[in-house]
């Protein structure tokens, strides 16, 4: 398969790894931080003053409703079948791999509900539903026995699917997928079961103070959102990490650039690393139906780098580990009391709410 489709009918939290990991893996950073903590930050480096005074909001509610945004629901290895199932919450999908490549569809037969992911098998470009045999067509709007099509992005070994028609809720993931193919095309990372709210795991790149505490990063410069020009969230700032291995004076330290893109509630992409040597962090979250979801994280390398990938998988499978021990023990009942320093994270929360319903 190219290591970059579109769906043939359109005119086609962040988790980064973890320092110490991503500290060994870039050729000017240290490979064992600090573990102290670091004085409190100057109030330069602070993110900008909120337009937020301590206030409360609703309780956290894990949602199952899917949105109109980008989704990562699957890497290629695990849709190497002809017809394979999945879920995007209360979506239920089915990829089917056609001549044409690789298809997301409805799942739901029109016939009477059978799921076509599930024993359904492809035969002269129809779906054959494994419940009494209709031939259901795929992607025909004006077929009485049809299942709806979805935008399709495969961009190296991370599939990415979209449940909406409008070019509004791209927000540039499909640009910034094909500029990723030509310089840092994406592996296949991280995938994890959480219980937990799946808006917790991209979110997760916009609450600063998280990566001092729960990730150990000594100091963090910067960290200031936006929105950017297509409609995303950003967030960019600088992490600090430590004097260089071998340095005579101890004063030198180094800085790992910070650069995280919100696309969807779902999907977030980061470059991360020292000036000429960033990596490329794309975590994502897809609800399950019964609640919680699945994270999965890819990153994206030159090919100077592919020989960093192992340390750098280790660095993201430790940093999700440790972010799952806050995750999968918040109260959802809580009601927050957010304050001047969750800037980021409301500004986050606004951006989740200008996405829709699925069309």
């Amino acid at each position: 398969m190219a290591s970059h489709s579109e769906d043939p009918r359109q005119p086609t939290r962040p988790t980064t790894p973890h320092p110490e990991e991503s500290r060994q893996s870039a050729r000017s950073m240290t490979p064992h931080p600090e573990k102290s903590r670091q004085p409190a930050q100057s109030a330069a480096s602070r993110p900008e003053k909120s337009r937020y005074p301590e206030r409360s909001a609703a309780p956290q509610t894990h949602s199952t409703a899917p949105h109109s945004g980008w989704y990562l629901p699957a890497f290629t290895s695990e849709l190497e079948a002809e017809v394979t199932p999945l879920e995007i919450g209360t979506r239920r999908l089915v990829a089917v791999r056609t001549e044409t490549g690789l298809r997301v569809f409805d799942a739901d037969c029109p016939h009477r509900g059978a799921h076509l992911g599930y024993g359904g098998r492809l035969s002269g470009g129809c779906l054959v539903c494994p419940f009494h045999g209709r031939r259901i067509a795929l992607g025909d709007a004006a077929g009485r026995l049809s299942v709806r099509e979805h935008h399709v992005i495969v961009s190296g070994e991370a599939v990415f699917v979209r449940l909406s028609d409008g070019p509004d809720d791209d927000r540039g993931l499909t640009r910034a997928l094909k500029e990723l193919e030509a310089t840092h095309p994406l592996t296949a990372a991280v995938t994890r079961p959480l219980a937990a709210d799946p808006a917790l795991v991209v979110e997760n790149a916009f609450d600063v103070d998280h990566f001092t505490e729960v990730h150990k990063v000594p100091r963090l410069r910067g960290m200031a959102h936006r929105d950017g020009d297509e409609g995303e969230l950003v967030i960019e700032g600088e992490f600090v990490m430590g004097a260089k291995p071998g340095s005579s004076s101890g004063q030198q330290v180094t800085r790992a650039g910070f650069l995280a893109r919100a696309y969807s509630p779902g999907v977030v992409v980061t470059r991360f690393g020292p000036p000429g040597w960033e990596q490329v962090i794309v975590t994502a979250a897809v609800p399950y139906e019964r609640g919680g979801c699945v994270a999965r994280v890819a990153i994206g390398v030159r090919p100077e780098q592919r020989g960093e990938l192992p340390l750098l998988i280790h660095g993201s499978e430790r940093a999700l580990e440790e972010d799952a021990v806050i995750w999968e023990r918040l109260n959802p009942r809580a009601v927050p009391r957010f304050d001047s320093r969750d800037v980021a994270v409301l500004a986050y929360r606004e951006f989740c709410a200008t996405f829709g319903e699925p069309t």
